[in-house]
């Protein structure tokens, strides 16, 4: 087990959350880790997070599940948001990702056919990065949602080298390429089945 390994984890507290309180510090820790706020020079070692949601898209996004957060103290470290297919109406700027997602193959099947869900967002503090904590949240978002989806996908951005890397070690695979307008994404799959 991860915590066992990096005994930092073991200060640090999972949960699954729709806290208001929770959310506004996840809409915090996202603002401090905005790519606008952070230095170029820096993406590829400290990473940085695209999207800015409020409390209220946090909310739309998850449906009946919760998104995973790590807390230190009760204060949010890290997250990984849960984003539902079926609530992608609220997020239109992300309509080329679901018509990718829906039009690839992976693994030898069609994914449209199977049941997915978006990891919307993860973000951990820098000072707990590096750690082994993103590869847990991941594996605690996956406890939540396995019994009902068969793989999560998620987007990152090839500049994001540092998690693209992060997402490799979890067990992410690549989907597909998607060229945006501001930069290139890479579509990436951890295949659960």
């Amino acid at each position: 087990m991860i915590s066992e390994t990096i005994p930092v984890l073991t200060m640090i507290e999972l949960e699954l959350t729709d806290s208001p309180a929770e959310l506004e510090q996840i809409v915090e820790l996202q603002r401090l880790n905005h790519i606008d706020k952070v230095d170029a020079a820096l993406w590829e070692t400290e990473g940085f997070v695209t999207l800015e949601f409020t409390v209220q898209k946090l909310r739309q996004m998850k449906g009946a599940y919760k998104h995973v957060v790590a807390k230190v103290n009760n204060k949010v470290v890290g997250y990984a948001l849960v984003l539902l297919r079926q609530h992608s109406e609220h997020f239109p700027f992300l309509d080329e990702m679901f018509r990718t997602i829906d039009a690839a193959v992976f693994n030898g099947y069609a994914v449209k056919e199977k049941k997915y869900f978006v990891m919307g967002q993860i973000c951990v503090e820098k000072k707990f990065r590096g750690k082994g904590l993103f590869k847990t949240l991941y594996h605690k978002l996956k406890e939540q949602m396995q019994e009902d989806f068969d793989f999560v996908v998620t987007e990152v951005s090839k500049k994001n080298v540092r998690s693209v890397n992060a997402h490799k070690r979890v067990g992410f695979k690549d989907l597909t390429d998607v060229d945006s307008d501001a930069t290139e994404w890479k579509v990436i799959a951890w295949d659960w089945q």
